[in-house]
């Protein structure tokens, strides 16, 4: 049975021989120092053991050194040889996974002759290694990006190569299986509930290492896999507190963040009907103090952002943990204030347009839209101008929707009338848009008939 294999930090830790054994690069080749002709034959032999033996010989300390060698040495493949040396470790990953859900089918302890204990072993090992090459893989091309884009502007008048490697697809493809890779039975895989911490940590870093890219992001195959990955490793496998940090930190730190992480909150609630990452996302910006936001404005604007794209992805969730959300109206930055106001008109609009909810909960959701449209009243008379403005844009938006009851609609029209003294230009603009507003979309209609009045006059 081969050592066990440990995720390491990067490529040349695996040259590190450890005290408990584990699998290590003992003997591995020097790949610039071969020729055209014998690096071929060399990524020859290693694609045809690949293929020729058993999904798991990558665990065999001949084979995982040349597969460490030619990974260790991929700037220096040609293209051919990369593309090789890919499609052999994703095939034979594809391969393993399915492999892995039919060992929980075998119900007596040996599968060919082999004890069940140490068949899973193997395909543990196999499983981490082929990731973890894979993942390596993208690592170093993408590090080289940068490098070979400035070659080619320095030389862009030279004819280019017709036989040339396309990186783009390749990184949507190992990107897509690593992410499809986390559906399979990893508990029996690793022997728990949850993947171990080594495991989670390698696989999430590196996404959210990915994520500060935003080139990489405009790509819709690269960046559904790492919002599948993210989402994912934080619901299914409780990666949780970390995934968090996480999140909060790239959003701080990237604006182009916003709407790819809000769409990885919403599709991991989606794909488990489990909300739970969006619910402590919410629950970590409502317990953060107000005066932070004040000093980092940048920070405020961004997770004002993300509040309002996951009002508008998951209403329902975010309407359930408002609670945790309004206390933030009494703090000094009127960006977060801006989104909360933001933030409550998509949830009312939200709840006009659910037509489907159950009759015993519609007694709450109209105490709860009353409630939220008492705030947006109170903060028309914010004190920051931008927030009075933002709320009377609100207010137009639910004219406009027809989401205001003809109750309160004279009340927003005193308000709106009121406002057009405001001191601030930007404020009377939108009080002045809002009656406009309320004017074409008036419950009484374009026309208001009055012969009906006339008759009740002495």
């Amino acid at each position: 049975m081969a050592p066990s294999f440990i995720f390491q930090p990067n490529l040349q830790a695996l040259r590190n021989e450890s005290d408990d054994g584990h699998l290590f690069a003992k003997n591995p080749v020097e790949i610039s120092s071969l020729c055209s002709s014998e690096l071929e034959e060399f990524v020859k032999s290693v694609a045809f053991d690949l293929s020729d033996k058993e999904l798991f010989c990558v665990e065999e300390q001949d084979v995982f050194d040349r597969v460490y060698s030619l990974i260790k040495g991929f700037s220096n493949l040609t293209p051919s040889c990369k593309l090789n040396l890919v499609e052999s470790l994703m095939s034979n990953l594809s391969v393993l996974l399915p492999n892995v859900d039919s060992l929980s089918r075998v119900s007596h302890d040996h599968v060919d002759d082999v004890p069940i204990v140490d068949r899973v072993a193997s395909h543990r090992n196999a499983f981490k290694i082929y990731t973890f090459f894979l993942r390596n893989i993208i690592l170093i091309q993408e590090s080289n990006i940068g490098v070979n884009n400035s070659k080619a502007t320095t030389s862009s008048r030279k004819k280019q190569p017709v036989h040339t490697w396309s990186w783009e697809p390749q990184r949507g493809r190992i990107l897509n299986l690593i992410a499809n890779s986390l559906e399979i039975n990893l508990p029996l895989l690793f022997g728990s509930s949850d993947p171990d911490e080594n495991y989670l940590s390698f696989i999430v870093k590196n996404a959210f290492s990915m994520f500060e890219n935003a080139i990489l992001l405009k790509d819709s195959e690269t960046k559904d896999a790492l919002c599948c990955t993210i989402g994912t490793c934080a619901t299914k496998y409780h990666y949780m507190a970390q995934s968090c940090a996480s999140v909060l930190h790239l959003m701080h730190k990237h604006d182009f963040v916003i709407t790819h992480m809000a769409d990885a909150v919403a599709g991991a609630e989606k794909r488990y009907a489990d909300g739970s990452l969006a619910s402590s996302l919410i629950r970590e910006i409502g317990r953060t103090n107000p005066k932070d936001y004040l000093k980092d404005t940048v920070g405020a604007e961004n997770i004002g952002r993300f509040l309002v794209e996951l009002a508008d992805g998951l209403p329902k969730l975010i309407s359930t943990n408002i609670g945790l959300l309004v206390p933030h109206f009494g703090g000094e930055s009127y960006k977060i204030r801006n989104a909360l106001a933001s933030v409550l008109g998509k949830l009312v609009l939200k709840g006009i347009r659910d037509v489907e909810c159950e009759v015993s909960s519609k007694s709450i959701r109209l105490r709860t839209k009353q409630a939220m449209l008492e705030i947006l009243l109170e903060r028309c008379r914010d004190v920051s101008a931008y927030t009075r403005s933002r709320v009377l844009q609100v207010w137009g938006e639910l004219c406009e929707e027809h989401a205001v009851s003809i109750g309160l609609w004279n009340e927003v029209a005193a308000v709106a009338a009121g406002r057009l003294e405001d001191k601030s230009a930007i404020v009377r603009k939108s009080a002045l848009n809002l009656l406009i507003m309320m004017l074409q979309h008036n419950p009484f209609g374009p026309q208001l008939r009055i012969a009906s009045f006339e008759a009740t006059l002495v």
